[in-house]
């Protein structure tokens, strides 16, 4: 196959390219079924022949007249002389040689043709050939003559034409060829009706790709649920895709959104400081006053911007290369990083924490749970009030529970505590610094170690409960 042709091969539908394959496939299978059939077919007339070669001889042996010193054959009283007459069809060819290979007697039948080619074999055995005599295929039987003293005397040559059997041979080819031409086209045809019925669903799958915009990420590529085979599996993996492709664009629209959203009030708020400063020549402590302002909304915008970027790459990460942690080292080390803060605030700390608890995660967000969580008990809570920890195993799963006396929330902040940007409208709350993404970001890395957060509370200044639960690692 020239390159020309290959690139052509290569331009085929996938449809068609199966069924040249499939019709190759089989034009090579029948053609060698049909090349030992023709040969098995040609050995057998060969053999049948050779048969009635032999019995013919076994019929003239008797005639031969063998002694010590000479070979002789008369044949006047051969009950099949006619058969020694004959042409072609149905004459038998005997001719008879001495051990010198010279020919001692032929039938009548040889003087209406041309001499026939002698090929006495060198071994003293029966031995079948087959010649090409007069145009016509001939099939020759050599017998070795043996007299008395064990001696070989002579050659007995017995012929006969085999042209009307090579007739059937040769039909028989032409069938073979025809019956192996008809078949390897109706494969290639039945071949390509089946792939394209069994490709079918690959054009659908391509039509419902290509009808899916960037806008329409919604949509999925219908799969029937009865059939598990390979294309539905394709489906299935272009539908995951599809919905990983969908979150991150989701993601990206929201953080958009988020972020001009929370950035506009600060950097509203700076405009109209500034405007409001550089409407007229003020004092030093005035401009110190703006430019203080102005400081304090930087922080909380780079505060804003770094907790959504922390979200979003927490989002992002589907799946993780997890390590085996301790988990109550983690949460120890956690713990001593808010000692000064509790302190300040008068607040007593009791921690019950199981050692030797492992779980699969990342240390970095494991620390970013147990901060969060530590630091939302330690600004809610009054001066003087108590924070209760626990870690324990629980089951298949590692519990950790954080309590405190503080502001507490009703039914309706609890629907969305973990929505971001979402503080509670509590005038206590209000007063406390924050962005309102900590536990939406507490979340997001709990279900993507694969582990349920839920929160509780009495009510409004009964404090709240925080519950999380990791999947147990033996």
């Amino acid at each position: 196959m020239n390159n020309s042709s290959f690139t052509a091969f290569q331009r085929l539908s996938i449809s068609k390219k199966l069924s040249l394959w499939y019709g190759l496939s089989l034009f090579i299978l029948l053609s060698v079924f049909a090349y030992f059939l023709y040969q098995t077919f040609h050995s057998s007339i060969h053999h049948n022949y050779d048969r009635h070669l032999r019995y013919e001889t076994e019929q003239i042996i008797p005639f031969l007249k063998t002694s010590t010193v000479s070979l002789g054959i008369d044949l006047t009283l051969y009950s099949r002389n006619e058969a020694l007459m004959e042409e072609k069809n149905f004459g038998t060819y005997v001719r008879l040689f001495d051990a010198q290979k010279n020919l001692l007697y032929q039938s009548p039948n040889f003087n209406k043709h041309s001499k026939l080619p002698v090929k006495i074999p060198s071994i003293s055995s029966q031995v079948s050939l087959s010649t090409t005599w007069q145009d016509l295929p001939l099939r020759t039987y050599y017998h070795p003559i043996i007299n008395y003293d064990n001696k070989l005397v002579g050659w007995l040559e017995v012929s006969g034409f085999e042209w009307t059997l090579h007739e059937e041979l040769v039909r028989l080819r032409k069938y073979l060829i025809l019956l192996v031409t008809i078949s390897v086209v109706f494969s290639i045809l039945g071949g390509y009706w089946l792939s394209k019925k069994a490709l079918s669903p690959i054009s659908s799958i391509t039509s419902s790709v290509n009808s899916i915009k960037a806008s329409e990420l919604q949509k999925r590529i219908p799969a029937n649920p009865e059939v598990e085979d390979e294309l539905t599996e394709l489906s299935h993996t272009f539908n995951m895709m599809l919905s990983r492709l969908q979150k991150a664009f989701e993601r990206e629209k929201r953080f958009t959104a988020d972020a001009a959203h929370e950035l506009s009030n600060p950097l509203a708020s700076i405009r109209n400081e500034v405007e409001v400063t550089l409407r007229k020549p003020r004092e030093n402590e005035e401009y110190e006053a703006t430019l203080g302002n102005v400081h304090q909304e930087t922080i909380r915008m780079s505060s804003i911007i770094e907790s959504l970027l922390q979200l979003s790459t927490v989002e992002a990460n589907e799946k993780l290369d997890f390590e085996l942690i301790n988990i109550n080292d983690v949460l120890t080390e956690t713990i001593s990083r808010f000692t000064v803060r509790i302190a300040k605030k008068d607040l007593d700390l009791v921690a019950n924490i199981d050692s030797s608890v492992k779980i699969k995660g990342k240390k970095e967000y494991l620390e970013e749970v147990f901060g969060n969580l530590i630091s939302n008990a330690v600004k809610y809570s009054n001066p003087g009030k108590t924070i209760s920890i626990t870690l324990k195993k629980k089951n298949n799963a590692v519990q950790f529970t954080i309590k405190d006396e503080g502001y507490g929330f009703d039914s309706e902040t609890k629907k969305r505590l973990f929505d971001r940007f979402y503080r509670s409208d509590q005038p206590s709350v209000q007063q406390e610094a924050g962005s309102g993404l900590g536990l939406a970001l507490v979340k997001a890395i709990v279900e993507l170690f694969e582990g349920t957060i839920k929160a509780t509370s009495k009510g409004i200044s009964k404090g709240s409960t925080v519950t999380v639960q990791f999947p147990l690692t033996d």
